[in-house]
Order: structure tokens, then C-alpha cells, then sequence
């Protein structure tokens, strides 16, 4: 009798502790293709950045960058262990580990570039070493070394001009994204008056 007792309660315990974690969603599995690129350009003087129109000084620019890419869902996975039917619910739950979402590249970005045309002479520079961003710790980063910190990352991000001794009054960047395949997404900034 003491042990039908005792199995019962361990049941109850086990069905408690089982259910006292979240119900997590299901985890999707998606396939991430990257099919163009989105620029803006910045104004980051004063309180506020400006989109530039068609000017701005040489030590207060920036570029945005974000690449647009398709998602296309390729697996979703729910546990068939579902606990929450003995009599609890989730509520109970203090704190939950559920597992996010899986991303795979189908090309992989390599490298981005950035190149400054003078719109008077057409000579190109590469000036990817003149930008630099922050890393999460307030560390200045330039490109490569954030992609070496964020090899994953799928959004956009911004970048300021910190250098610009050889960048010409009139300019245009163009902003190049090398795939592992070779591909190149490509896209150029409006003319660019500095001051």
C-alpha cells in the first residue's frame, strides 16, 4: 500500500516539476538568401542624425547598411512531450530556456566593401578602413572586425567616417557585398556635397 502511496506521489511531483517549465513555440527552421542592399546616408551632426540630401561636412557622415534577404521556412519542430494536460499549466513557470529559431545561410556573406568614386575625376578609392562602428561594449570597430565579432548577423548597421583625408569634396560610395559564391550585391550612395 505505502509504495502505490509513494508512487503516486512521485508521479504528482514529476508531472508538477515537468510542467512548472514554459511552453516553449515551436522552433522553425528557415533558409536565409540575401538579395539586395538598402543604403541611407547620414548627417550624425548635432543632437539628431539627417538623412542627407546631397550634403554634409566630411567629419559628421555616416552610412547605413542593411541587406534585404527572403526567409523561406524549411522545418518546424515542436517536442511531442506535453505535460500540461495532467491538471498544470505553464503558469507556474518561474523561468523558461526555449530554443529560438535556426537560421541558415544559402550564400553567406564574405566581405563588404566600401568605395568612394570622385564624381570629377572618376577615380576610385577603397575607403572600407575609414568607417567604424561600436561593438555591444562601446569598442570602435571597423568592418572586418565586426563581422569577426558578429559572424552571424543577418540585419543592418551603421557605420561613421572617421577618416577622411582622402575623400574627395564631391563623392559617391558604393557599397559591394561579396557572397562565399562569388556573387556581388552592389549599390551606390546619391553625389555627396562636403563641406
Amino acid at each position: 500500500m505505502n509504495k502505490k502511496i509513494i508512487s503516486i506521489f512521485l508521479l504528482y511531483f514529476l508531472q508538477f516539476f515537468a510542467t512548472s517549465c514554459c511552453e516553449c513555440d515551436p522552433v522553425r527552421t528557415y533558409e536565409r538568401t540575401y538579395n539586395s542592399l538598402e543604403l541611407k546616408t547620414w548627417n550624425t551632426s548635432g543632437f539628431q542624425s539627417m538623412e542627407v540630401s546631397n550634403s554634409a561636412p566630411k567629419n559628421s557622415f555616416g552610412l547605413t547598411i542593411a541587406i534585404e534577404f527572403e526567409l523561406n521556412q524549411v522545418s518546424y519542430h515542436k517536442s511531442k512531450l506535453d505535460f500540461s494536460s495532467f491538471g498544470y499549466t505553464s503558469t507556474y513557470a518561474s523561468s523558461c530556456d526555449c530554443l529560438p529559431d535556426e537560421y541558415i545561410n544559402i550564400d553567406p556573406i564574405d566581405s563588404i566593401t566600401i568605395v568612394v568614386t570622385n564624381a570629377e575625376s572618376k577615380e576610385t578609392i577603397d575607403v572600407t578602413n575609414n568607417f567604424t562602428t561600436y561593438g555591444y561594449d562601446g569598442e570602435e570597430l571597423t568592418i572586418s572586425k565586426l563581422f569577426k565579432n558578429r559572424a552571424d548577423w543577418h540585419d543592418g548597421f551603421q557605420v561613421d567616417m572617421t577618416e577622411y583625408d582622402n575623400i574627395p569634396d564631391i563623392s559617391i560610395f558604393t557599397v559591394k557585398i561579396i557572397l562565399d559564391s562569388g556573387t556581388e550585391i552592389i549599390k551606390q550612395t546619391q553625389e555627396i556635397n562636403f563641406k
